[in-house]
């Protein structure tokens, strides 16, 4: 398993939270590679329903990722800009950290197929972005948030190494920034087709609190002065939907390649801010490739 962990953008920069979600992705698929097939020598988990821990001296291990990434300018532009990625996980049996940009995640379960545990990091802002009237608007600052999460999973579905999850994730502001609370969860399912490749696709919805979506979606009258764009105030609710697909191919013990493409479109008062529907997009497609090191 693996240290992850990414630099898409500095913090406060817009293009550092979609990335932090490919990654995500990326990496989950990378993940049920190594404990769904035993393609490079590995032992594979044990079921998940078991809630066996992992054989004694399983140990360390890790896994990197560097690539790019094209993503939305900011939530809700029809701009893109290039993101690079750095990834990874550090994995003590069950055990992991994972870190994603300026935000990390503990799993404390000694459990197969049974993940929880804190995160915490740094939420994103917006600062400066392309498109002219929403660069007009004051910056939203950055702020510290923290949360929880938990991930079940169960293999041998329909083949013999592959895995079908469910997870939770829950993220606040705890910096008093106004950015709210959200909570991110969908099914994952990955498989393995032919020796070396892992194919996987994580369908995923995420609910925002009424202060996380104004905030980023609003416009005050003083923001419609400046920007020119209509007063608007947002409430909370189901704020995108979304899908990705990624595929990995393992060529030896140590090195690879995992690529992904996903679609997300943003809903209810996020889709009908100005923000997004008079100079954006609620279509958000993301595209992204990465070398992958296994250690």
């Amino acid at each position: 398993m693996m240290m992850r962990w990414l630099i898409a953008a500095l913090p406060g920069h817009p293009l550092w939270l979609p990335t932090v979600l490919v990654v995500a992705c990326l990496m989950n698929v990378e993940a049920q590679a190594q404990d769904g097939q035993a393609q490079d020598g590995s032992t594979p988990n044990p079921p998940a329903g078991s809630h066996q821990k992992q054989p004694d001296g399983a140990g360390f291990s890790g896994r990197l990722i560097l690539g790019g990434l094209a993503v939305p300018d900011y939530e809700g532009s029809k701009d893109y800009s290039a993101a690079p990625i750095v990834a990874g996980r550090l994995s003590y049996d069950n055990y992991y950290i994972d870190l994603k940009g300026p935000k990390a995640k503990i799993n404390l379960s000694p459990f197969a197929g049974f993940e929880f545990g804190p995160s915490i990091g740094l939420g994103s802002g917006r600062g400066s972005v392309k498109n002219d009237r929403v660069d007009d608007m004051h910056n939203i600052d950055d702020t510290i948030v923290g949360g929880a999460f938990v991930r079940v999973s169960t293999k041998k579905i329909i083949l013999p190494a592959d895995e079908l999850a469910f997870g939770v994730d829950v993220l606040t502001d705890l910096g008093g920034k106004h950015h709210g609370t959200t909570i991110s969860f969908g099914p994952s399912y990955s498989f393995s087709p032919i020796a070396k490749v892992r194919l996987g696709v994580d369908i995923s919805a995420t609910y925002a609190s009424g202060s996380y979506t104004n905030t980023f979606f609003g416009v005050d009258a003083s923001d419609a002065q400046r920007s020119g764009l209509s007063p608007y105030n947002a409430h909370g609710g189901i704020k995108d939907v979304g899908v990705m697909f990624n595929v990995t191919y393992q060529w030896n013990k140590h090195w690879g390649i995992t690529g992904i493409a996903g679609y997300k479109q943003l809903v209810g008062d996020a889709a009908d801010s100005p923000i997004v529907d008079k100079v954006g997009s609620a279509g958000q497609a993301i595209v992204g490739t990465g070398i992958v090191f296994k250690f």
